[in-house]
């Protein structure tokens, strides 16, 4: 039965810097490329909820949401649509503490650095937007 999958996901900025995490090899969906934190929005979860969680949880930073600037929508099978909505966010404290089933590994990089890494398709699609709205 087709079904939809929302995700929260934070550009999260440090010292005019962006986190990037790397999908681990032994991840279950697209393994060995870059993504920026986040993940899926529970049933009745507030978004920004769901975002603060996934960071923590990702990351363990805390950070300050703030507007939304990016939605990318695809459909990533015959029977799963997938909305991907990306926040602003303002790094507030912490150290990055990666769980390794997930990411191996981590790096703080400009929009430009960002360009040349093998990234998640809706990081592609983020950095054009960016580029031509900043």
């Amino acid at each position: 039965m087709p079904y939809t999958k929302v995700a929260a996901h934070g550009l999260i900025k440090k010292d005019n810097k962006f986190l990037v995490t790397h999908r681990s090899s032994i991840n279950d969906y697209m393994p060995n490329i870059w993504d920026i934190p986040g993940g899926t929005i529970e049933f009745g979860e507030k978004a920004i909820d769901a975002l603060n969680r996934e960071i923590k949880e990702e990351t363990g930073l805390t950070v300050d949401v703030g507007n939304f600037i990016f939605c990318y929508d695809f459909l990533s099978n015959p029977e799963r649509y997938q909305f991907q909505m990306v926040y602003e966010c303002e790094y507030k404290n912490g150290d990055v503490k990666l769980d390794p089933q997930e990411h191996d590994d981590f790096k703080w990089v400009t929009l430009d650095e960002l360009e040349s890494l093998p990234k998640i398709a809706f990081l592609d699609e983020l950095f054009k937007f960016l580029k031509n709205h900043r």
